[in-house]
């Protein structure tokens, strides 16, 4: 018997609401897109000796700002002809809160910064002689993999960019960043304490502030703007430790109060910070924390030595995980060799 017309849109509604069913069996989502949760950016190398071109730049001064990490193969001759047009293509993005870091491949330093000189690349460098940088990454440059283009987001999560569109990759990462304190009607000679406050370096614009401080007009008001800027960081340090140490968290507290002289150098920094940081010190948690991070420190020097300073360094790392258990250096450590066991 025929299908009337009701038992005819009955079944097409049936099967169309089997195969809308079917539809995430049919279609896999790609896990980097919308299923996975922001993933952190790997720590910027701590060690001066790996960067060319700047000193440190760590991942708390890059907070609210992006960054473009550009991988490169030094012995493709196709990255060293795209310089030219990589570095004029980044630079309508000067005065703009993105900063572009580019990541080598494995050659050593003296043979990287010769690299850097003959291409005129003046950003800063990492210095990845051993490739432990970019382990962190999902992928290995080689002459069939030549360049890689990740994104540190505003808000310190890593996201994939596209290194034949390295002009939109900038444009993505800095939807959502913006300069902590604008520069534009700043005086021109206050813009080095600007940049140096801007990236957390509050020592170094210490120094230009004071110089100011006591001029006139534009210059004093923007000197005095900017001190205060610092002022209020300061101030809002200072209750975080206070807060942490309120709640009886003394080696979060003592890493806290801690940084707190050494950023805030050249401003006024109460007395009490030195009081507190005493009283911290003598506590038996925090002693442990403190001895098992110098043995940590000790580890990864000795590792940086020779392959056969690299097995001491592994027996020390175990040694601290058996007797600092419970301490963030031990944390540390387990990661470390997990890492070291890596193929």
């Amino acid at each position: 018997m025929p299908f009337t017309p009701i038992q005819s849109d009955r079944r097409r509604a049936v099967v169309l609401l089997a195969f809308i069913s079917a539809l995430p069996f049919l279609i896999q989502v790609p896990k980097t897109f919308a299923q996975d949760s922001p993933k952190p950016a790997p720590k910027l190398p701590a060690n001066p000796g790996q960067w060319v071109n700047s000193p440190p730049i760590t991942n708390e001064m890059l907070v609210g700002k992006a960054a473009v990490l550009y991988f490169f193969e030094e012995e493709c001759p196709k990255c060293v002809e795209a310089w030219p047009r990589v570095l004029s293509a980044t630079t309508k993005f000067e005065g703009q809160p993105v900063m572009f870091i580019a990541v080598n491949s494995g050659t050593a330093r003296p043979q990287l910064e010769n690299y850097l000189r003959r291409n005129k690349v003046t950003w800063p460098v990492i210095c990845d002689s051993d490739r432990s940088f970019e382990s962190q990454f999902p992928f290995k440059i080689s002459l069939q993999n030549i360049k890689q283009v990740y994104l540190i987001l505003p808000n310190g999560s890593l996201k994939t960019g596209e290194f034949d569109n390295l002009e939109g990759s900038a444009v993505d990462g800095l939807r959502e960043a913006k300069w902590r304190v604008d520069p534009k009607d700043l005086p021109q000679q206050l813009k080095a304490a600007w940049q140096a406050i801007e990236f957390g370096k509050y020592s170094d614009a210490a120094p230009l502030l004071k110089k100011h401080l006591n001029g006139k007009g534009a210059i004093k008001d923007s000197a005095q703007m900017l001190n205060q800027f610092v002022l209020d960081d300061l101030t809002a340090q200072l209750e975080a430790a206070k807060k942490t140490l309120d709640d009886d968290k003394k080696w979060s507290a003592f890493k806290k109060y801690s940084a707190i002289p050494v950023k805030f150098k050249g401003f006024a920094v109460p007395s009490d910070v030195a009081t507190t940081l005493k009283e911290l010190s003598g506590d038996d948690a925090v002693k442990e924390e403190l001895a098992a991070f110098k043995t940590l420190e000790l580890a990864k020097q000795s590792a940086a030595k020779s392959p056969t300073a690299r097995k001491g360094a592994i027996k020390q790392l175990q040694t601290l995980i058996k007797d600092h258990g419970n301490t963030e250096a031990a944390q540390e450590a387990e990661e470390i060799l997990k890492q070291a066991e890596m193929p």
